[in-house]
């Protein structure tokens, strides 16, 4: 299964969450926080700290390697809402950037720059939520992944992937015009959401204070200013109802402040809640779950391979033009094929020309056919013929064995080895045991028939409690054209005979044990 990472970092911690993707669900493994300690404010998100952090916790986990998310902050990047005139859409890529470059302050030709569709503006425009980054943060960003062994495959807006994680959760059934606020480390995300897109978004920094209700007296006022604006920014819209992530003390104490001053509906979000949680995750929950929102919301985006609203590796472009190679091609095969045709119209009265030459030609072939396959078959004949000289019968080395072996009395086969040896030629390794060296040397004359070679390896007395003690192993070489076929009527005269049976029936009792280890053709 695919294994996703998806990581943010700001001045006091990293988080990240690992999850294995089952289908287009996924299975949440780790979530965690890596502490940064204290920072200076002044250092830039390549500090080569954070990734060293980030390497360790990761190799303290087991967690190898994985597709790597990266989410950055609205705080990191420039945002503006563009109106559009009327325009074909594949068109549109190129109009934000156009509108972009006169109303960004700081835009460059090279800055990564996507938009997220807003809809339709009242003159039958459109309405687009334009976002870009400057090369100098990706480039940090992409250092720091580096230092800790990452290759960030997305750069997706924080805010962005926080609601799509929420709208998931509600389905199509959120029509209101709603507030998400997610508490993090050092600032706070305030998204508005009408009818499922994102309208506004705001981070704003968080006072350093101890006392959560200090804290969430602090945070209304910007929760206050962002309700304005977006109340004017919509047209009079008022914001319905407050979703806060995570179900913490901060969470409560900032429900029980804006119920008390505003008097709207707060509803707690849990971002934990829908997901799969492995055994082992959900027993080191982090503390803060709603930090956790847009990571997770980016994990399961990627997983279901929904479109991310905005990705700065990956923004919108305008398509590439159609290709026409296959009509240009159709084009071209016509006119050779109109070529073709009168080419093929001046040879129709050569090819008559030619027609009494093709049928000798045709003849003279046919004769070469026949020579040809004549050749074939002698070949093939002297192949066979070859293969008849060199072909060793095992069944008749087995009776010539029996017959010329001492009797069982005297000498017992224990094992028969018979192989065929490479270019050409066969073996038989006889292993046995004798009741003294003279019938061992027996042995050994009666395999040198027929002048064939003997490779011997000695005799030893074994130890044996019967009285077969001298136990010796020979290997008999079968030179090509020593086959010992034998003739019908020859097979007839040793019919009668039962000492080669019996012989025979004693090497194959003694070899039981040991058939799988012999080789015949």
């Amino acid at each position: 299964m695919p294994r996703l990472l998806a990581i943010e970092w700001d001045l006091r911690e990293a988080r990240i969450a690992v999850a294995n993707t089952r289908g287009k669900d996924v299975v949440v493994e780790h979530a965690f926080v890596i502490d940064l300690g204290p920072r200076d404010p002044g250092q830039t998100f390549a500090d080569v700290n954070v990734g060293e952090k980030v390497a360790a916790a990761l190799a303290a986990r087991n967690v190898g390697r994985a597709e790597t998310l990266v989410a950055v902050g609205r705080a990191s990047i420039e945002l503006r809402q563009l109106t559009l005139p009327t325009c074909p859409l594949e068109e549109l890529p190129d109009m934000v950037r156009f509108q972009a470059m006169r109303e960004f302050t700081t835009l460059g030709e090279d800055w990564p720059l996507d938009f997220v569709h807003l809809g339709a503006s009242e003159d039958d425009g459109f309405n687009v939520l334009a976002a870009a980054i400057s090369p100098t943060m990706v480039g940090q960003i992409r250092e720091t992944c580096q230092s800790a062994e990452l290759s960030p495959s997305r750069l997706i807006l924080r805010p962005l992937a926080a609601a799509s994680l929420l709208r998931r959760r509600d389905g199509h059934l959120a029509s209101d015009c709603r507030l998400m606020v997610d508490l993090l480390s050092d600032e706070a995300d305030l998204t508005i959401l009408v009818d499922e897109h994102v309208a506004l978004m705001r981070t704003v920094r968080l006072a350093s204070a101890v006392d959560p209700a200090a804290q969430s007296r602090a945070l209304l006022g910007e929760i206050r200013r962002t309700i304005a604006s977006a109340q004017n920014q919509l047209g009079g819209r008022r914001v319905e109802k407050v979703v806060l992530c995570g179900g913490g003390s901060e969470q409560a104490a900032l429900k029980s402040t804006i119920d008390t001053e505003l008097s709207l509906p707060v509803e707690l979000f849990d971002p934990f809640s829908e997901q799969h949680v492995d055994a082992s995750a959900l027993a080191t929950r982090p503390e803060h779950a709603g930090r956790f929102a847009p990571l997770l919301g980016l994990l399961v985006d990627e997983a279901a391979e929904s479109p991310h609203a905005i990705d700065f590796l990956h923004p919108h472009k305008k398509p590439e033009p159609p290709n026409n190679a296959r009509r240009n091609l159709l084009v071209v095969g016509t006119a050779v094929a109109a070529g073709l045709a009168i080419v093929a119209g001046v040879l129709i009265n050569l090819w008559n020309l030619d027609k009494e030459l093709a049928v000798q030609r045709d003849y003279t072939a046919d004769l070469k056919k026949d020579i040809v396959a004549a050749e074939t078959s002698q070949r093939h004949q002297g192949v066979i013929q070859e293969f008849l000289d060199n072909d060793i019968t095992w069944l008749d080395e087995l009776s010539d064995l029996s017959e010329r072996l001492p009797p069982p009395e005297e000498v017992i086969v224990t094992h028969l080895n018979f192989a065929t040896r490479i270019p050409k030629g066969a073996q038989i390794v006889v292993d046995g045991l004798a009741k003294d060296s003279e019938q061992v040397t027996d042995v050994r004359n009666s395999l040198r028939a027929n002048g064939r070679r003997l490779l011997s390896t000695g005799e030893q007395d074994a130890p044996r409690g019967d009285e077969y003690h001298w136990q010796f192993k020979e290997t008999v070489l079968i030179e090509p054209g020593e086959n010992r076929r034998k003739e019908p009527a020859a097979l007839q005269d040793t019919a009668p005979q039962e000492t080669a049976p019996q012989d025979t029936a004693q090497t194959a009792s003694a070899d039981s044990t040991n058939e799988p280890e012999s080789q015949t053709r």
